[in-house]
Parts: structure tokens; C-alpha cells; sequence
């Protein structure tokens, strides 16, 4: 079984994806910012990390960069629904350049992050 890390500051969000990767089977470990997701990563095998970008303590950009420092190849879906007036899109981009091998625009539908998890973990 797949372990994913679910990081969101919006604790709805991760309620809904926990259930939507919960029911598919995946086993979950949950943060709000990056600072937590990056202790959950030393001390757990993670097989992927989903991340928000925008969140506070440390953001999901931030996070790429650390995760792709301290384990090279590791698997990441970034998503986003923008911040303020700035582009998801734009965001999402700068995510891959950091180590995000798949990004998801916000507000996801079920199928979109299955298929994208299935994708990436292959």
C-alpha cells in the first residue's frame, strides 16, 4: 500500500482528499504547512507528497525545494487555486521547475486526483 503525505493548511481540503485517497486505498499522513510535512518526511518512507502551495509557516514552493535537496526523485503533485491576483497557472508552472512532477489546479475533482496519483505512482 502507498503512502502519501497530504499537505494543505485548509483543513477542508484535507478532509475531503484524505477521504477520496482513503476510500482508493492509499494510506495517509496529513500537514498543514511544510515545516510539519518535513518532520513526517524523516521519520516516514513517503512514496508521494501532495502539496499545497500557499500555506503559512512554510509554503509548498519552499517545500519542493527542501524535498528536492534532501531526497532527489521524490514524487510530488503540487495544486493550487491561486492567491490573490496570481495565476494558479503561473504558480503550478513554478512548482514543476522546483520538483513537482504533476500539478492540479484547485478545486479538484476525485477522478482528476486519482488519475494524477495513479499517474505519478505508476
Amino acid at each position: 500500500m502507498s503512502v502519501i503525505l497530504l499537505v494543505d493548511d485548509d483543513e477542508v481540503v484535507r478532509t475531503v482528499l484524505r477521504e477520496i485517497l482513503i476510500r482508493a486505498g492509499y494510506q495517509l499522513l496529513e500537514a498543514s504547512n511544510g515545516q510539519e510535512a518535513l518532520k513526517l518526511l524523516q521519520n516516514h518512507a513517503i512514496d508521494l507528497t501532495i502539496t499545497d502551495i500557499f500555506m503559512p509557516e512554510m509554503d509548498g514552493i519552499d517545500l519542493l525545494a527542501a524535498i528536492s535537496r534532501s531526497r532527489p526523485g521524490s514524487k510530488i503533485i503540487a495544486m493550487s487555486g491561486g492567491y490573490k491576483a496570481m495565476d494558479p497557472k503561473l504558480t503550478l508552472r513554478m512548482a514543476q521547475s522546483f520538483g513537482a512532477v504533476e500539478i492540479l489546479s484547485k478545486p479538484l475533482h476525485a477522478e482528476q486526483l486519482l488519475a494524477a496519483v495513479s499517474k505519478v505512482l505508476g
